[in-house]
């Protein structure tokens, strides 16, 4: 049908369970496909990375440009692709699902979002340490060696900051709201899941985070209808962290 409405991820005037418009997508195979390596294959491919590294193997040791950032950059870029082209086969777009025309506004949410946000992370963290979850020392080795590499860690951001968010908001939560019926609920549970199976370098600690994290972004795709604020805020986020890393770890800080 050619007729069929504009997508927006949440219609003005309507609740977060509410039904929304039809959906201006079709679709096809490939949606079908991306959406079992998101929920399945990928989740399953990280926990068998998880539980096969080697714990006494040093990245420390490694270039973290040839070893971490390139290929993670190659990775997610390779998914993009894959997520136009799938919007591509169901004659959709990126305007389709949240990636329109950025406004200061924007900005603005992303911000309010990292302040009221952050509190609550911190809190978790501090929590699940004190009941002893682990958390991978991993993180900070990469995080530390960012500063070092600062245009490749640059680079890595904006790339986790428009593929994440292009592919486990923008894509797959609009893909399972339409193809579920039954609200934003389960997408944005699912999404999160996913999202975060591909953070389990960082223990289960750092998956708990993510998770919540996922929820959180998830929540504001949803109710900013754009993906603007959460590409800008993960940029945000991820950037700073070299710079908040190399404060706390000054002596005497």
């Amino acid at each position: 049908m050619d007729d069929l409405e504009p997508y927006s991820p949440l219609p003005p005037d309507e609740s977060l369970a509410a039904e929304t418009a039809p959906p201006r997508f079709k679709p096809r195979t490939g949606t079908y496909l991306v959406l079992g390596f998101l929920i399945i294959a990928y989740p399953l491919i990280s926990l068998v990375l998880y539980f096969m590294q080697d714990e006494d193997l040093d990245i420390s040791k490694f270039d973290p440009v040839l070893f971490i950032y390139l290929p993670t950059i190659i990775i997610l870029w390779m998914i993009f692709l894959t997520i136009l082209l799938a919007l591509w086969r169901e004659k959709a777009t990126l305007t389709d699902i949240g990636l329109g025309r950025p406004r200061l506004s924007d900005l603005g949410k992303a911000l309010i979002f990292l302040v009221l946000s952050n509190p609550l992370l911190l809190g978790l963290q501090w929590l699940l340490a004190a009941t002893g979850v682990e958390f991978s020392k991993e993180t900070d080795l990469i995080v530390a060696q960012g500063i070092h590499k600062i245009w490749w860690w640059m680079a890595l951001c904006v790339t986790a900051a428009i593929c994440e968010e292009v592919t486990f908001r923008g894509y797959l939560m609009t893909r399972l709201r339409h193809m579920i019926g039954k609200g934003w609920a389960a997408p944005l549970l699912l999404s999160a899941f996913a999202f975060a199976t591909g953070h389990l370098y960082q223990g289960w600690g750092g998956f708990v985070l993510i998770f919540i994290y996922g929820l959180m972004f998830g929540s504001l795709y949803i109710f900013t209808g754009s993906l603007w604020p959460g590409m800008l805020a993960h940029f945000i986020q991820d950037f700073s962290a070299i710079f908040i890393y190399e404060f706390t770890k000054r002596p005497g800080s």
